[in-house]
């Protein structure tokens, strides 16, 4: 999908902007498998065997929820690190859903696997993001990423090849997690020129970290690439304009190249 002769368009709906950020899990990117699937193919390639990609499905969701927890933005607080927070989901995923596997064998597939999510085997780009991307380049003075992620986050937006961007905000480095409205004032402060909360507009596709959090800061923002579990808390979320939720980036340009207004 191209921006053909509606370029006039998609200029009045962006003019007022002058910074364009992205969240990028599920709205510029997702995995290319399951991560059961992808923690099944780590531990088979270091040999073990008799692995049940369901057991680590249940097993992945009840400790990532317990994880994030008791040591919330990657252990940014405590006195351990993000590779000590991934290890120790892996590990101890595995522990619980396949207690025959020893604890060397653990530890090499949890590095594997923290290695293998640096590249473009464990992601794909969502349709149209790079489309999305370079209008907003095209049409705004800065680009930028927030994301709750870790560090590894810019080698992985490298990997894939995405627009490049002005800057990347992770919630780890930052030690800040979306939604507090704190990461979105660091976002305009590295803008190197004046930029109001009301000329920035957040992309994500989440009610709460994105929309919601977007929108206590002062800024506009949409919704894209919405799950039909979004759809449901969106429903019955006041705070969220009809207007501003997109099923995909499709949806998404064809307002753009649209004379109605929605900001």
């Amino acid at each position: 999908m191209t921006i053909g002769g509606r370029s006039n368009s998609v200029a009045r709906h962006l003019s007022r902007f002058k910074l364009v950020t992205f969240d990028v899990t599920d709205t510029l990117l997702k995995f290319s498998r399951p991560p059961e699937i992808q923690y099944a193919l780590a531990a088979r390639q270091h040999g073990c065997v008799e692995i049940n990609e369901q057991a680590i499905a249940r097993s992945f969701r009840s400790h990532f929820k317990r994880m994030a927890r008791d040591y919330p933005n990657f252990g940014k607080r405590s006195e351990n690190d993000w590779l000590w927070w991934w290890r120790t989901l892996v590990m101890d995923i595995f522990r619980d859903s396949h207690s025959h596997i020893d604890e060397t064998m653990l530890s090499r597939v949890a590095d594997q696997l923290i290695e293998n999510y640096k590249t473009r085997d464990c992601w794909s780009e969502i349709e149209l993001a790079s489309s999305v991307m370079e209008i907003a380049r095209t049409h705004c003075n800065k680009v930028g990423i927030i994301s709750n992620f870790d560090p590894r986050l810019s080698k992985i937006l490298e990997t894939m090849a995405l627009p490049k961007v002005d800057f990347v905000l992770t919630s780890y480095e930052t030690g800040i997690l979306k939604p507090d409205r704190e990461i979105f004032n660091i976002a305009l402060r590295l803008c190197n020129t004046v930029v109001l909360p009301s000329e920035a507009l957040h992309i994500g596709n989440t009610p709460k970290l994105d929309y919601i959090g977007a929108k206590n800061a002062g800024w506009a923002s949409v919704l894209v690439n919405v799950t039909n579990e979004a759809e449901r808390e969106i429903s019955f979320n006041p705070e969220i304009n009809p207007k501003h939720v997109f099923k995909t980036f499709g949806e998404f340009i064809q307002m753009l190249q649209s004379e109605q207004t929605i900001w």
